[in-house]
């Protein structure tokens, strides 16, 4: 029971590891958005970020830059 346990909470956590956004945009440009101060809150200004995305708040807050979004997601 135990492994069934160890193997329900590995793949729980494969099925919550960071997407790769190249995989449907093009790469972007860290530099140029950290210099702009761009921050998950800051996103909707230019693009329409929620429109096609749902965030688990739990994980992202608003004040989140650019750059530590990069941390995770390339």
């Amino acid at each position: 029971m135990k492994y069934l346990t160890l193997i329900a909470a590995l793949a729980f956590a494969g099925s919550a590891m960071a997407v790769d956004c190249t995989d449907c945009h093009e790469k972007i440009d860290v530099a140029v958005h950290t210099e702009a101060e761009a921050s998950i809150a800051t996103c909707n200004d230019c693009h329409d970020f929620e429109g096609a995305h749902t965030l688990d708040m739990d994980m992202h807050t608003p004040d989140l830059t650019i750059a530590e979004c990069s941390d995770c997601h390339e």
